[in-house]
């Protein structure tokens, strides 16, 4: 991790922050440099008197001695220092409360004079060029081989999972390559080209319609009532017997499905969940095609069309947030609870394919594999390097490729096998892997052209910025013509790829890591504490973010909204899990909120509740470190390593803030405490899933259970098995004094400074668009883009723009 995130630097900033901004106070006169005078000898007089004595060689709190501090701004680590430092006097964090707070003209004084030193340091180094060399990390490897060879393959999970720096796994620093991580590529590349030749089936399409019940195993239909028209499923379980195990695939290819469904004993929609696969054979692969809905008093027909990618798949289909209950077969007659009703199930096809096919093509062109040369190998070599590098390739840049496949030629190897080891040669190649960002085009309205990138690696950064693969033919042909660098053949290109069905992954990958929701799973929820928690609710909580996020992106709302908004994206499930009423079904609608909800931006989305839990219990430290990093852009070292965590207490004899109370009146530990359990705490009335809570869900004998069994469902319903504690508190203090209540006054403290989330929200973004964290020189033209930005009150489409438009993005 970088110095910003270290032990070191935490100890650093908890300290020297104090320091500087007391000395500002406690000086009598203005702080003066002499032109071109060296910062120590500027600043080292002011440490002496104010902080030496704290932070000096007799006594050094924290380890820190300022009269050794490093004053070499060439390295970036202590550019940062400095910076942080300036930070801290600009945005008067410090001195303590009850001290004397310094004169705004003192604090003008520091800032400029240290803010001058830093601008030129930073020129220096913008002019070598901010981005390392990076590579494709797994996911845009196989986004960017699919589009190659035109094939629906996943690959993503034969490559090991790619390091994370500063939240994101597309930063360069981290992106190692291994013998290990070649060998998979050698494999993924094998997968791919199996996929792109496949033969395609030659069978007739039919049309077959099945009863599910005949499918179901005896085992499972116990819990399942049969009658004239169908049959009635009870039991929500992702892991349910209901496949049509009547259907087997005859063969891969497209099949259209057909569901009859209605909702038994319910005045509103049932969902049901519907997936792909062998449920059969275990480990094979199933899809999720996502849920539909089955509508009340009357049967409705669920279509669409799908591939099947092997023999012997087939389609399931299961009830999902259902009444978890308990029902004998001879009592299902009388029960009351819903229920999914499957009519009927109707599948058509294999469809006919035409062949060669597309990815046949990429492969082969017009070449018969059983007759071909090498002559044919070098132009179809040549003809795929151009896509494959993302660029123009030079004259005999295909030799090594070539002479792989003459070697294999020359030992009797088959034409096809040959050529697969030259394409697989060009699969893990550096040119392939890496993103080639060099520089010839001077980016417009930018002085120097040192480091513009030219038009194909600014067409590459681009496209995987916003769509996470390679570029598509428009934008290579405006890097062919050079036109994609001017700024409004620029800003086109942005709203062309955002209303692009491609643009979903800048949404899922973007949000997957600033926000963690790509660690959606690492944990799951305890069933005897949280029994409401089940698969429509964890997919539910993850499509909400993502439409609110493209909410923002679509209307170009305020970053703001990421703190607080007036509105949330829900379905009915949802919808139930918030307490929001009249809001059904599996479809997702904006819906308008009111302060008795206690919902609006992301803090308050069960995604982002949930991936900041542990599945058992909730810790203000998790959650307002987490809170410090994603939504103020201020992120902390994580603890030494002789520091143990603190573990909630479960059974509920000792609220969280009892614990971090003792924890905070631990020197070494107070420090950085006193910045992070008050956003926690904020967030304290929110459960590990999301839900809002007053007391906390604890472990309890089953004489203080809380009694779920109540109305028509009693006898049939499982109990629950958690008590309630403690009441929450959700109020705390700020380190400047500030005091908040809940989480409502919580973000009125945040929203009161705007620019700092707008700030946050658009570094993020440069990480994530160039793969290089914000750092050495980059804030001035942060500045900028926050001050243009600033117009459309920091709107989320706006900052895309101006990141893309930036020095940052066209420059190396």
């Amino acid at each position: 991790m970088s110095a910003l995130i270290s032990t070191s630097q935490a100890l650093f900033k908890s300290c020297v922050s104090a320091c500087i901004a007391l000395a500002t106070v406690c000086s009598a006169g203005t702080l003066v440099a002499a032109e071109g005078e060296p910062i120590s000898a500027a600043v080292q007089p002011f440490f002496k008197q104010h902080c030496h004595r704290c932070h000096g060689a007799e006594i050094a709190e924290g380890d820190l001695r300022l009269d050794q501090l490093d004053t070499d701004l060439s390295k970036s680590s202590v550019f940062e220092r400095w910076r942080e430092i300036v930070a801290r006097i600009r945005d008067g964090e410090m001195p303590p409360k009850d001290e004397v707070r310094p004169q705004p003209i003192q604090v003008a004084t520091v800032v400029k004079l240290l803010s001058g030193h830093l601008d030129e340091a930073a020129a220096k180094h913008r002019s070598e060029g901010r981005v390392v060399l990076r590579r494709l990390n797994r996911v845009e490897y196989e986004n960017t081989v699919r589009d190659l060879f035109d094939v629906n393959v996943s690959v993503k999970e034969m490559l090991p999972e790619d390091a994370i720096a500063q939240g994101f796994d597309n930063v360069g620093a981290a992106l190692n390559v291994s013998p290990v991580l070649i060998e998979r590529y050698l494999e993924a590349a094998d997968v791919v080209l199996n996929a792109a030749i496949a033969p395609v089936h030659k069978l007739d399409s039919k049309v077959e319609r099945f009863d599910l019940y005949d499918s179901l195993p005896k085992w499972f239909v116990a819990g399942t009532w049969k009658r004239d028209d169908g049959v009635i499923l009870f039991r929500s379980s992702g892991d349910s017997a209901s496949d049509l195990r009547q259907f087997r695939a005859p063969a891969p290819g497209r099949y259209r499905f057909r569901i009859s469904a209605s909702a038994h004993n319910s005045e509103t929609p049932l969902p049901m969940a519907v997936l792909l696969g062998n449920f059969v054979v275990s480990g094979n692969p199933t899809r999720h095609l996502g849920y539909f809905d089955a509508p009340p008093g009357k049967q409705a027909v669920i279509e669409f069309e799908e591939r099947l990618l092997a023999k012997n798949d087939t389609i399931k289909v299961t009830p999902v947030a259902l009444p978890f209950v308990y029902l004998k077969q001879e009592t299902i007659p009388d029960y009351p609870g819903p229920g999914l009703k499957i009519h009927w199930i109707e599948v058509e096809g294999p469809f006919p394919e035409a062949w060669p096919t597309e990815s046949y093509r990429r492969v082969f062109g017009e070449i018969d594999p059983k007759r071909g040369t090498l002559e044919d190998a070098e132009r179809l070599l040549s003809k795929l390097l151009p896509r494959a590098f993302r660029r123009p390739v030079a004259e005999g840049e295909e030799k090594p490729f070539v002479a792989l496949v003459a070697a294999s030629l020359e030992a009797g190897q088959p034409f096809e096998l040959a050529l697969r080891a030259g394409i697989k040669a060009v699969l893990a190649s550096p040119r392939f892997l890496y993103f080639r960002e060099s520089g010839s085009i001077p980016a417009e309205g930018t002085s120097s052209s040192g480091n513009s990138l030219d038009d194909y690696a600014l067409a590459s950064r681009l496209s995987y910025f916003l769509w996470s693969t390679m570029p598509d033919e428009a934008l290579f042909e405006l890097a062919r013509t050079n036109e994609l660098h001017k700024p409004d053949v620029l800003r086109a290109q942005v709203e062309r790829m955002l209303q692009h069905p491609k643009a979903k992954a800048f949404t899922e990958n973007f949000t997957g890591q600033w926000l963690s929701l790509r660690d959606i799973n690492a944990t799951t929820p305890d069933k005897a504490l949280y029994p409401e928690f089940e698969e429509q609710l964890l997919w539910s909580s993850i499509q909400e973010t993502h439409l609110f996020f493209g909410e923002l992106l679509k209307e170009n709302l305020s970053v703001t909204n990421f703190v607080d908004s007036d509105f949330a994206m829900l379905n009915g499930r949802l919808a139930k899990h918030y307490g929001i009423p009249d809001v059904h079904g599996v479809a997702f609608r904006k819906v308008a909120l009111k302060p008795e909800y206690h919902r609006g931006g992301v803090l308050t989305q069960a995604s982002v509740l949930k991936v900041t839990a542990n599945g058992t219990t909730t810790s203000p430290v998790v959650r307002g470190v987490w809170v410090l990093d994603r939504i103020m852009g201020r992120p902390v070292s994580p603890p030494p390593p002789n520091v143990p965590a603190v573990e909630p207490d479960i059974r509920g004899a000792t609220t969280i803030r009892e614990q971090l109370a003792k924890h905070r009146a631990t020197e070494n530990c107070a420090g950085c405490h006193k910045k992070i359990d008050p956003p926690g705490f904020a967030l304290e009335n929110y459960d590990v899933i999301g839900g809002w809570r007053e007391r906390y869900r604890v472990v309890a004998e089953r004489k203080d259970w809380v009694n779920n069994r109540v109305g028509p469902l009693a006898k049939y319903l499982a109990a629950y098995q958690y008590g309630l504690g403690r009441a929450v508190e959700a109020g705390d203090t700020l380190p400047d004094g500030r005091q908040f209540a809940d989480l409502a006054e919580f973000k009125q403290v945040l929203l009161a400074h705007p620019d700092q989330i707008a700030r946050c929200v658009t570094e993020k973004l440069v990480t994530y668009s160039t793969g290089q964290p914000v750092g050495f020189g980059d804030h001035a033209v942060i500045d900028r883009m926050l001050s243009n930005a600033k117009k459309s009150n920091y709107g989320l489409r706006t900052l895309v723009h101006e990141v893309v438009t930036s020095e940052l993005f066209l420059r190396k």
